[in-house]
This record gives C-alpha cells, structure tokens and sequence, in this order.
C-alpha cells in the first residue's frame, strides 16, 4: 500500500514539475505554419473594409462594440465609436496576430464569455473565448 502511494506521489511530482515559465514564454511565442490561411486584413483589397464585432458577456457587465477596418486605396485604418485610426505596420501586426490566435484558442471554463464576429464581403467568422487568460478584447483597444 506505501509502495503505491509512493508511485502516485511520485508521478504527481514528476508531472507537475515538467511544466516550467519556459513553456509558458513558449506559448506566448508561438510560431503559425506558413500552410495558414490568409487573415481578414491580409486579404483586405482596395475599396474593401471587414468588421470585428466583440460581445463579452460575464456575471457583472454585457457589453458590444464594433471596429470596422477599411482599406482606402492601400491605406488601412480602423473605425471604432467615433474614432479613427491609420493603422502603423505594427497595428497591422497586431491585427494578424489577433485572428491567428482567436481561431487556435482552446476551450475555457470561465464565467465571461468573449464572443468575436469577423465579417466581410465573402465570409464571416465567429469565434468564443471563455479561457479568462486570453485577453483579446483588450489587445485589440489598445489600438485606440
């Protein structure tokens, strides 16, 4: 009977020490296949524009907002409220990034429930992140 408890303390201590920051820092560096699809803005044609639609929903809030990204003539900007935004190359960056990582997000557990929309021409997307870690929502208003 020690014996076993001793085999189960022992695999419970080899688990949890195999994970480490370093696979944390991973993850947050994580690298897309080159055999992706196109995002939203990287197939975004002159005279064209998508929209992000955002709806979080938790225990004390219930909130909707809109950002609306237009290419005019090769130049992109972003429209959110009463706001508008040329977009840098890092903002473009940060936009690709953003729908890369929502279409990998794993399953949550969370009371708030992040729900996106991404609508153009030719398709829509809809996305729900219920993992409270990943923060999406935020990243993308840090543009504004």
């Amino acid at each position: 009977m020690i014996f076993k408890l001793n085999i189960f303390l022992l695999s419970i201590f080899i688990l949890t020490s195999s994970f480490s920051l370093s696979d944390s820092k991973a993850i947050e560096e994580y690298k897309y296949s080159v055999e992706r699809f196109p995002t939203m803005v990287e197939s975004l044609q002159h005279g064209e524009h998508f929209t992000i639609q955002i709806k979080s929903i938790g225990c004390f809030h219930n909130e909707r907002q809109t950002i609306t990204i237009i290419n005019n003539e090769g130049i992109l900007t972003a429209q959110f409220n009463n706001k508008r935004k040329l977009l840098s190359p890092s903002d473009i960056t940060e936009l690709i990034n953003f729908e890369l990582q929502l279409r990998d997000l794993q399953l949550g557990g969370c009371t708030t429930v992040d729900t996106y929309v991404l609508t153009n021409n030719y398709e829509s997307f809809k996305f729900s992140d219920s993992t409270c870690s990943w923060s999406g929502y935020k990243k993308l208003m840090t543009m504004f």
